[in-house]
């Protein structure tokens, strides 16, 4: 039987910080208002709360653009705090993508949805390992099994307290490296990593099943 192929979606960032959160803005509308939210059931206050997030970075951009010393380091922080918002959101959108029952209607979904659907690349090795460092406290050792060869890939990793809300912790060209997570002895910390590629080979991939570690001190 011939395997699915599977769909990811992801939002598009455009290089101009203007023209960027305007798009961010159609996207909030289209996963609100039909036929988006069909797809996806995102409650009003956080819809609400991202939009005003975007409104925050579109006055800070304005006050950028006067080249004031301090204001391009304003809209950089709201711009990330925007760019949260979007991946927190995207990956509501990848999740009802991963239950279709169908490739149309996956592909249906990411468009209404306005994100950009795109079929998967081969990865031959797709998991990863987090593990306490041997030789320094407070650091992990992060090893991705890399992308296939010829593949130009980036490495991210979320960390987590819970093993619900994650928050981004590092991203790097290597499929193995140490990260200093600042964290007491005895903390469980969870971690998910994913895989970037070039646009054109399909952007960021879904994240990869999540790992737990303790923290211990040397």
């Amino acid at each position: 039987m011939k395997k699915p192929q599977h769909t990811s979606a992801s939002f598009i960032f455009d290089n101009n910080v203007s023209k960027m959160l305007s798009d961010i803005s159609a996207f909030y509308i289209a996963i609100s208002t039909p036929p988006g939210n069909s797809h996806v059931t995102i409650a009003t206050a956080l819809i609400s709360a991202a939009q005003g997030r975007v409104t925050t970075a579109q006055n800070a951009e304005t006050a950028a653009a006067t080249k004031a010393v301090g204001t391009a380091g304003v809209r950089d922080i709201a711009v990330e705090a925007v760019m949260v918002d979007v991946r927190n959101f995207e990956a509501i959108v990848q999740t009802a993508i991963n239950n279709a029952p169908n490739q149309t209607t996956a592909t249906t979904i990411a468009q209404e949805c306005l994100l950009h659907p795109k079929k998967l690349p081969v990865i031959n090795k797709n998991d990863f390992k987090v593990a306490n460092d041997a030789d320094t406290s407070g650091v992990v050792t992060i090893v991705f099994k890399a992308a296939a060869k010829g593949l130009h890939a980036c490495y991210e990793i979320q960390e987590s307290l819970d093993g619900i809300n994650y928050t981004p912790a590092k991203v790097s060209p290597d499929s193995h490296y140490k990260f200093a997570h600042g964290k007491a002895a005895g903390v469980k910390l969870w971690f998910r990593g994913r895989i970037s590629l070039s646009e054109k080979r399909g952007g960021a991939q879904t994240w990869l099943t999540p790992v737990d570690v303790y923290i211990y001190a040397k």
